[in-house]
């Protein structure tokens, strides 16, 4: 789930209005959410932010596991640490293991732009890139591409915005703005507040629907 994978076509116009500024939340904005399939608990995806001397580190933490009887279908894990300055993104290391394989991608802001290092070779994003990690903010969903921090490649995504509806989150009503958006292996809904926190999540992959259901 940490990867928006490969070149996405305009399945969906993308999204069209003013940029959305991309400022980081700050320990309020920590996120956990439970992954749900079949109304069963597979995993958890963490977002936890941190500040010091004028920058904020993202952690994201992503474990899923599905099991038939004694046996393992699905495992996979991803962290990654992503350091930002300014509304720029400035340093990411991540470690990825799926299918048993893993993967690691490293990544810092240079003068020529974002550096990023992966299994695929070094290439140059845009300075000002995000990654697909950057879901904590819907900015993600006005841009054309990212890095993906599962792979290191450069990405698409195709998104809409909606008008806002009102949802239940843990119990309580809360006004939100929902984002459909598309790419070749992943698709579905994301809520965001009225300050920009992400608080829910109706995912497709492969065939497989799976909820996030927001823990604080």
């Amino acid at each position: 789930m940490a990867g928006l994978a490969g070149a996405v076509g305009c399945a969906f116009p993308h999204v069209a209005h003013a940029a959305t500024a991309i400022a980081l939340p700050a320990g309020a904005g920590d996120r956990r959410f439970s992954v749900l399939y079949k109304g069963s608990k597979i995993g958890t995806h963490t977002i936890l932010y941190s500040s010091a001397t004028g920058e904020t580190r993202v952690n994201t933490e992503i474990h899923l596991l599905v099991k038939i009887a004694f046996f393992t279908v699905f495992a996979y894990s991803h962290r990654s640490s992503e350091t930002w300055r300014a509304g720029r993104l400035m340093s990411l290391s991540s470690e990825t293991v799926e299918h048993g394989e893993t993967l690691h991608v490293e990544g810092a802001a240079t003068p020529q732009g974002f550096r990023v290092v992966s299994k695929g070779g070094p290439f140059i994003a845009s300075a000002a890139t995000l990654t697909s990690n950057s879901l904590w903010t819907p900015a993600v969903l006005e841009q054309a591409t990212v890095v993906d921090a599962q792979h290191g490649g450069i990405i698409g995504i195709s998104a809409r915005k909606f008008a806002d509806e009102q949802i239940v989150i843990a119990g309580r009503p809360v006004r939100a703005t929902r984002y459909t958006f598309i790419t070749p292996y992943l698709a579905g809904s994301i809520w965001y507040d009225k300050e920009n926190l992400w608080v829910r999540g109706e995912f497709e992959r492969d065939g497989s629907k799976i909820q996030y259901e927001l823990d604080r």
